[in-house]
């Protein structure tokens, strides 16, 4: 059947407009079918202010913990080492170094420290090897020491005549008097613990630099493993266990390997006493001192001498 033109058109007209209506209509459903989309990554990607607020405050107790359960770091120093032989005695079966001694002092004083709990032990030289001073108190400081025991032995060379027996450099207490005084109480430790050995004991030794002082404007400590750690609050003092030359000093307590030993244990029972360190087998703690007193020898800016006697650990 034939159909004229304006009837054509008319039809034409109807069916465009019925195919637009219905896509109109398909793009209608498809946006109903995600009407949420838009909404829950905007909720995924910003989390409620309740939860943000408990992210933040976490940390800062995750750090205190932290820092409550730290064990406390020992660093202990075998004094001198390679080149640096340091004093020594010539008995006739051979030369006998003050580094090698220090070296073996200061491994059964780790070894027997470790026997403690709550106490990382370090050292600053594992091998017969010379170090700067400032590299062994750099050395503490990077690992955050707590305490930093060097290991020596004495020499009669400008003792001015016949020595004998142990004492301990701490600091004189003119900068950071806190620490300070934590350097001369681990210093009584060491000297009662060497004193119950049979070493005489001669004191604690303070000395004042005749070059440096510190920011406060006193004067320093003279001995740069006492003086470089103490901006870092490091209790550190130097042990002069006995006189290597002297030989009443040398085969009474330097020797042989048991003596050497009972040396570094008593070192180990003196930090476990300042620090009060539980026995890894017993959880028992070393009874603090009481009372105690000992000599002190102070030299000054200007060479000259004070001694005199303290108590400490007072009741």
């Amino acid at each position: 059947m034939s159909m004229n033109p304006q009837d054509r058109d008319h039809l034409l007209f109807f069916l465009f407009f019925c195919f637009s209506f219905m896509l109109f209509g398909i793009g209608i459903n498809y946006g109903n079918a995600h009407p949420y989309t838009y909404v829950e990554a905007k909720t995924e990607a910003s989390p409620p202010p309740t939860t943000e607020a408990t992210t933040e405050a976490a940390p800062p107790a995750t750090e205190a913990a932290t820092e409550a359960e730290r064990p406390f770091v020992v660093v202990i120093d075998a004094g001198h080492g390679g080149v640096d032989t340091g004093s020594f005695f010539k008995p006739e079966e051979g030369k006998i170094n003050e580094k090698t001694v220090n070296f073996k002092i200061a491994k059964y004083f780790k070894r027997a420290l470790e026997k403690y709990d709550n106490v990382t032990v370090l050292m600053t030289r594992t091998t017969d090897k010379y170090l700067e001073l400032v590299e062994r108190t750099d050395f503490a400081i990077n690992h955050d020491a707590d305490v930093f025991v060097s290991v020596h032995n004495n020499t009669l060379v400008g003792a001015g005549g016949p020595a004998s027996g142990s004492s301990v450099a701490v600091s004189m207490g003119n900068y950071k008097e806190e620490i300070g005084k934590k350097s001369q109480e681990l210093g009584v430790c060491i000297s009662y613990e060497l004193k119950k050995l049979g070493l005489k004991e001669n004191g604690l030794i303070m000395r004042s630099s005749e070059s440096y002082t510190y920011p406060n404007g006193r004067a320093a400590d003279y001995y740069a493993t006492i003086r470089n750690v103490m901006e870092d609050e490091i209790v550190s003092v130097i042990v002069e266990h006995a006189f290597i030359d002297n030989e009443d000093d040398f085969y009474d307590f330097l020797c042989t390997k048991e003596q050497l030993k009972k040396i570094g244990e008593a070192d180990a029972r003196a930090v476990a006493r300042y620090l009060q360190l539980p026995l890894k087998e017993t959880g028992k703690v070393p009874e603090a001192l009481s009372n105690y007193k000992i000599k002190i020898c102070h030299t000054k800016k200007n060479g000259t001498s004070k001694r005199y006697s303290k108590r400490y650990f007072k009741n």
